[in-house]
């Protein structure tokens, strides 16, 4: 697999996740998260601060619920992590 495709790849899974259109796909892609695995594995405040290093020092506190709300879903907040039945 060629190294574009692989990068359309893992964008359009990164984009599978909630609150994840193509231009956090993409940002997150930059900073080597590549599949929602990773998301999971990964604090968003720690994921956060590295985008705003990439975007100069000003991002959005948005991206940062954004962040939270997507590994919230992969790390299965369906399934009562937030201590309650959804």
């Amino acid at each position: 697999m060629s190294k574009e495709n692989k990068k359309s790849e893992a964008i359009k899974r990164l984009q599978s996740l909630r609150n994840i259109g193509p231009v956090t796909a993409e940002r997150l892609y930059s900073i080597g998260i590549e599949t929602p695995e990773q998301m999971k594995r990964s604090d968003p405040e720690e994921i956060y601060e590295n985008l705003k290093k990439t975007e100069g020092g000003k991002l959005d506190k948005c991206v940062l619920y954004q962040l939270q709300g997507s590994v919230l879903e992969v790390c299965g907040a369906s399934e009562g992590v937030l201590g309650e039945a959804t």
